[in-house]
Formats: structure tokens, C-alpha cells, sequence
């Protein structure tokens, strides 16, 4: 339980820090629910994704956490951190660098990096509808939780990003990634559906599914995390 209210107030932070820098413009996104009496258990699920794009260039950063115990011991522990930097060609080209460290306590990784380079591409982007697609190459270290052994090498990287408004107060977003190595193929894909109830605040209803092919024996290959959370536009 400290250890989720640590990462509420990390992220509330740097949620205060993003939104008074004027030029950057992001959402938060924070879920949590707690039970007590025969178990004891909380969960949350937190984000916090910035943006400035300004001239020519394109810059991103996000931390995505997931936390959750059960009678006091914990069942979950992800953190998620990437950013990155783009120069535009045309106002539907650019090439960039990104680079995304994950720590998950509980799979067979103990934590993957992987940075990669790439050329990515608009297809539209407003207020209404989104469909960004990017394809890089680069390198990606994976430990392995029993004994800290890494495995590194080359990776392609695959992302689209895609936004539908489907009514006023109701939009639909769906992120797939993709990192393929000799060794593995990573998928993850967050879907979901957000009701707006005002300018800046909405309700997000949202389905993440991530597959690891070649998993360490036993372990999972397969995670799925639903999830209900508040979000906030600055």
C-alpha cells in the first residue's frame, strides 16, 4: 500500500510539472480500486504521457504503472518508461528516436530496454480521428528474472496508433506495438473507450492484451489487464 501511494504522488508530480510548462500538452490517467474484510486487496493502474511538437520537431515522454497486493503481499509491479524525439520532413513524415525501458516484477524479464530509430508516418491526425504508424530497427537487451542473464540483439519495432471520435462525449483509441527479435516477438495492444464528462476530464474503459512468443519456460506468454480510469487532459 505505501508503495502505491509513492507512485500517486510521483505522478501527480510530474503531472504539475508537464502541465505548467505551457508548450507540453498530455493526459494523466489514474485507476484504483481496494476491497477489504476476508482479503485485503488494491490495485492501481497509473499514466502520465506528455507532448511537445513545435517547428520541426516532435517530442514524447510517458510512465505507465501498474501496482497491486493482495493481505499485504504484491501480485503486480510494472513500470513502463519511454520517450522520444522526432525531426518532421513533412507534415506527414518524420524519422525519430525512441527509446522505452520496462520493469515488470512479475514475468519472466526483470527488466527489457530496447532503443530503435525509425521513420514514421500521418496518415491523418485531429481532433476527430488519428492513424500514425512508425517502423524502426535498433537494440534490445532482455534480463531474465532467475539469474539476471541478458540477452541482447537486434530488434525491429512496429507501432500504430489510432484514435476514432465516434460522438461528441465518446472517442475510440487503439495502440498496437510490435518488437521482433531472433529470440522473441513482443505484442502489445491497448484498447479502449473514453466518455468524455467535461472538457478536460473523461472515463476510460480500456482492455490491454500483451504476448511474448517465446516465453521462458514457465511463465506466461499472455497477460490481459481490463481496466476503468479517470482521465484528464491538460
Amino acid at each position: 500500500m505505501k508503495k502505491i501511494l509513492v507512485t500517486v504522488l510521483i505522478l501527480s508530480a510530474m503531472g504539475t510539472a508537464v502541465a505548467s510548462d505551457s508548450p507540453w500538452s498530455g493526459k494523466g490517467q489514474l485507476g484504483f480500486t481496494s476491497t477489504s474484510g476476508n482479503s485485503d486487496t488494491t490495485t492501481l493502474t497509473a499514466g502520465l504521457a506528455g507532448k511537445y511538437e513545435v517547428d520541426q520537431w516532435i517530442h514524447t515522454v510517458s510512465l505507465d504503472v501498474l501496482r497491486a497486493d493482495t493481505n499485504g503481499i504484491d501480485t503486480a509491479d510494472r513500470y513502463i518508461l519511454e520517450g522520444k524525439s522526432g525531426y518532421k520532413f513533412t507534415d506527414k513524415d518524420y524519422v525519430f528516436f525512441n527509446t522505452r525501458y520496462e520493469s515488470d516484477s512479475f514475468t519472466a524479464f526483470d527488466y527489457t530496454w530496447t532503443n530503435a530509430v525509425g521513420w514514421g508516418h500521418k496518415f491523418y491526425d485531429n481532433d476527430d480521428k488519428r492513424l500514425i504508424t512508425e517502423l524502426g530497427v535498433g537494440h534490445k537487451i532482455a534480463a531474465f528474472d532467475i539469474d539476471r542473464n541478458e540477452d541482447s540483439g537486434v530488434v525491429v519495432t512496429a507501432k500504430m496508433d489510432y484514435m476514432r471520435k465516434i460522438s461528441d462525449t465518446i472517442s475510440f483509441d487503439d495502440v498496437l506495438r510490435i518488437e521482433s527479435t531472433s529470440d522473441n516477438n513482443f505484442i502489445q495492444n491497448d484498447a479502449g473507450f473514453t466518455f468524455k464528462v467535461s472538457d478536460k476530464m473523461g472515463v476510460k474503459l480500456s482492455h490491454q492484451f500483451r504476448h511474448n512468443t517465446d516465453a521462458p519456460v514457465g511463465s506466461q506468454s499472455t497477460d490481459r489487464l481490463v481496466a476503468a480510469s479517470l482521465v484528464y487532459d491538460f
